[in-house]
């Protein structure tokens, strides 16, 4: 992380050691390992600055070294706006990265963080929203996995596992309310462009969700088995019906508007027509998502 310095600073500011400590807590929390193309929404939340959120870069001065012990990539952490994570969360944050670069305000390639830095790129370029929103238009999200605090479970008739991929009629599917705000650009900017999104549990599992028409060799799930599972991994097959009620559903909960929400919000969706395979989707207060995991 590069750190503007103010003019006439003689000691170096105490907030990067809070940032720092947030960032822990987050992998923590979430056992994910920050890389480049990541983004971390909320991570100087406490600040008053417009500078909230984090997105993940290689170092463009520190090049990647091979040691003895093994290779060493040097991963920047830069500061963003409300704006520029949104953008980076639906479309590229390599793309929103490589757009910041541009602008002085942020030390062009250095990609400082300043909190008195008061506009995002977009109110600093009045022309740059319009290009990036077509851009978005025509490639969709590049975003292909999150890892987040959710967690699945699968119906108990059949919940014993040997390895082997084997069919499942019931999911239930529990997600904080982080995830729950990423849940339309999913929907609309990945599924329903017929690419795939995994979201990486906090118990270290896979939740694959497939849009219908998707073609890959490792694709199990069909329309008479939508749900698939080999304990580690749980495919899901998510038909266009599908993923226009779970789109009209987050629409309806307006969840950016929200800062939490309650004990907890759920709903019950079908993968076909004679009901006979069920979605049970749980939206649990980011607070209190880890205990219901430890208790589930």
């Amino acid at each position: 992380m590069r750190v503007k310095k103010e003019i006439n600073e003689n000691e170096p500011p105490k907030w990067p050691v809070k940032l720092l400590q947030a960032l822990a807590k987050y992998t923590f929390q979430t056992g994910g390992i920050l890389d480049e193309g990541d983004h971390i929404p909320n991570v100087l939340s406490d600040s008053d600055c417009k500078i909230r959120h984090a997105l993940v870069c290689e170092d463009s001065m520190l090049k990647i070294s091979q040691t003895r012990f093994g290779r060493v990539k040097f991963l920047q952490i830069v500061g963003c706006t409300n704006d520029e994570l949104k953008f980076a969360q639906e479309w590229s944050t390599r793309k929103i990265l490589n757009l910041m670069k541009n602008f002085r305000e942020l030390g062009n390639d250095y990609l400082l963080v300043d909190l008195k830095r008061s506009k995002s790129i977009f109110e600093l370029d009045s022309d740059l929203r319009r290009k990036t929103l077509r851009n978005l238009k025509k490639e969709g999200s590049f975003m292909s996995f999150v890892k987040s605090k959710c967690f699945w479970r699968l119906n108990l008739e059949c919940s014993s596992n040997d390895g082997n991929f084997k069919p499942y009629d019931q999911l239930t599917f529990n997600i904080d309310l982080e995830t729950a705000r990423l849940f339309p650009l999913i929907l609309k900017q990945r599924l329903d462009k017929e690419n795939s999104f995994i979201f990486n549990g906090i118990d270290g599992r896979s939740l694959i969700l497939i849009p219908e028409n998707f073609s890959n060799s490792n694709c199990l799930v069909t329309k008479e088995n939508p749900v698939q599972s080999n304990g580690e991994e749980c495919q899901v097959l998510i038909s266009k019906r599908l993923i226009d009620s779970l789109y009209i559903f987050f629409q309806q909960l307006k969840l950016d508007k929200k800062e939490e929400i309650g004990e907890h919000i759920s709903r019950k969706f079908f993968f076909d027509d004679l009901n006979e395979f069920s979605l049970y989707l749980r939206i649990i207060s980011s607070e209190k998502i880890l205990n219901f995991f430890e208790n589930n």
